[in-house]
């Protein structure tokens, strides 16, 4: 078997453990719709206020929609691979003639193409809802894009968490840090209407980045400044992420 073939069999493995069983995929298809409606409605006499360029509320709401797709989807990567030391399945695929790192970066891939996917479907249940999207297909892939390497730098904490506790509950208790990731943003608010510690905290957040990136598509249709930033922090958010469980994971397999 090539290694082509190694890595195609782990990742097909990693995907159907990322989607099965199938109920346990109804939080990631209810929440982003969920928070989708109740904040567009809640929050829709926002475009009056001076400085908010947006035509509805809805609209500028969707992309956040969209990241919390990514987040909720991708978050249950380290409670997966707990799942697979606990088990001992980690134990005997060490004993195979396999890349140890195609344990890691399969998972990731298959992370990565479940997050992307999930992003697509959402967009359509968007549609559906009265958001518009613009960029055209290239837009879309950049997109697309931009979701796959997050969706892999998110689930980079998750394994750094996993192989240096190998704790379910430690991992459990990490889906806390979805709230300042997601909310410490312009999720509810464009920048030039934040003001003091918060606008600060928000600029400092890495999440506002891609979420801006995501909209400058989106809703203004454009490809330039923001989008390539916004890329360029994700790209270097995953680096981090990903040498943190790089690291860990070689430690545990020297143990």
């Amino acid at each position: 078997m090539t290694n082509l073939s190694k890595f195609a069999v782990l990742f097909e493995r990693g995907f159907k453990q990322a989607i099965r069983p199938y109920l346990a995929l109804m939080p990631e298809f209810l929440m982003p719709p969920f928070y989708f409606i109740v904040n567009s409605a809640a929050f829709q006499k926002v475009i009056e206020i001076p400085g908010f360029d947006q035509v509805s509320y809805l609209q500028f709401y969707a992309p956040v929609a969209l990241l919390i797709a990514i987040f909720v989807s991708s978050g249950a990567t380290g409670l997966e691979v707990v799942t697979d030391i606990s088990t001992g399945f980690m134990d005997r695929i060490f004993l195979t003639p396999v890349n140890r790192w195609f344990i890691v970066f399969s998972k990731l891939f298959a992370v990565g193409v479940k997050s992307t996917l999930l992003v697509i479907i959402m967009m359509i249940l968007l549609t559906l809802f009265g958001a518009s999207f613009h960029g055209g297909i290239l837009g879309l892939l950049l997109i697309f894009l931009i979701s796959f390497i997050f969706a892999m730098g998110w689930a980079g904490i998750g394994l750094f968490i996993a192989f240096t506790t190998k704790n379910p509950r430690v991992l459990q208790s990490s889906f806390i840090l979805f709230f300042p990731f997601s909310f410490i943003t312009t999720s509810q608010l464009p920048l030039n209407l934040l003001t003091g510690w918060y606008k600060t905290a928000v600029q400092l957040n890495p999440v506002t980045y891609i979420l801006e990136a995501i909209r400058s598509v989106l809703i203004q249709g454009q490809i330039g400044s923001v989008y390539l930033t916004g890329l360029a922090v994700a790209l270097g958010f995953a680096l981090i992420t990903l040498s943190l469980s790089a690291i860990t994971f070689k430690k545990s397999i020297i143990r």
